[in-house]
């Protein structure tokens, strides 16, 4: 397994940012069109996201966050959680951290190993975080 790390901020008040994801999320469950391009290749693949809360401390909410692709294919499963802070007035800071599998098992772990497979799972949580991004700063 390997680590992802990644972070955002968003022109969203933090007390706000729960009811907006609940309210796009539907009990925490979503199918999400994910994009991950490197070089001239595109990959795309539509990947089951949980989210659940769970227990925090003031100034945090915390998220367990998992995704794994709907149909198969060359995409690594997550588990992991996305923390939100304040970050400035009427700004919040959304950060994702966890570990993922490759898929393919020996053959998925060779392609993680050349890099191209860690591209892919950095990309989809970049794009997952550019779409709570856009989730969230919507009027």
């Amino acid at each position: 397994m390997s680590t992802i790390h990644d972070f955002t901020t968003v022109a969203c008040p933090f007390d706000k940012v729960p009811d907006r994801l609940c309210a796009h999320f539907d009990g925490g469950d979503a199918i999400l069109p994910l994009r991950v391009r490197i070089g001239e290749l595109k990959i795309e693949r539509d990947v089951e996201l949980h989210l659940k809360s769970r227990p925090a401390y003031p100034g945090y909410k915390l998220l367990d966050v998992s995704w794994e692709p709907k149909e198969g294919g060359p995409y690594p499963t997550f588990a992991g959680t996305l923390s939100v802070a304040q970050d400035a007035l009427g700004w919040s800071r959304i950060e994702i951290d966890g570990t993922y599998k490759p898929p393919f098992g020996v053959a998925g772990a060779a392609f993680d190993a050349a890099a191209v497979g860690n591209r892919i799972a950095q990309g989809t949580a970049a794009e997952l975080l550019a779409e709570l991004k856009r989730i969230l700063s919507a009027p």
